[in-house]
C-alpha cells in the first residue's frame, strides 16, 4: 500500500509541475499578444499623427489656396510612397488654379 500511494504522490507531483508550466507558457504568450497590440497601436497612432502634420510656409498665401495645398500636398503624400516633392506639389497647384 505504501508503494501505492507514492506512485500516487510522484504521478501528482508531476501533473502539478506540468500544470504550472502549462500556466506559465499561457501567461508568456499573454505577454506577448499583449506586447504586439501595443506595439500595433503606438505604430498606428504615429502614422495618424504623421498625417496631420502639417507646416505653412507661405503666409502671404491666400485661406483658399492654402486650403487647395493642404489637400493636394494629402493626396500626394497619400499616393506617392515616399516624401513629397515640392515640384509636383507646384505644378498641381498650378493646375488646379489655371
Amino acid at each position: 500500500m505504501a508503494i501505492s500511494d507514492e506512485r500516487i504522490s510522484k504521478e501528482s507531483r508531476i501533473k502539478q509541475s506540468e500544470m504550472e508550466g502549462a500556466e506559465l507558457e499561457l501567461e508568456r504568450r499573454s505577454k506577448f499578444l499583449s506586447s504586439l497590440i501595443e506595439k500595433k497601436k503606438a505604430k498606428e497612432h504615429q502614422e495618424q499623427h504623421s498625417k496631420f502634420n502639417i507646416r505653412v510656409r507661405a503666409a502671404d498665401m491666400p485661406v483658399a489656396l492654402q486650403n487647395r495645398a493642404f489637400t493636394s500636398a494629402r493626396d500626394q503624400l497619400d499616393s506617392m510612397p515616399g516624401k513629397l516633392d515640392s515640384k509636383r506639389l507646384a505644378l498641381a497647384l498650378k493646375k488646379v488654379r489655371n
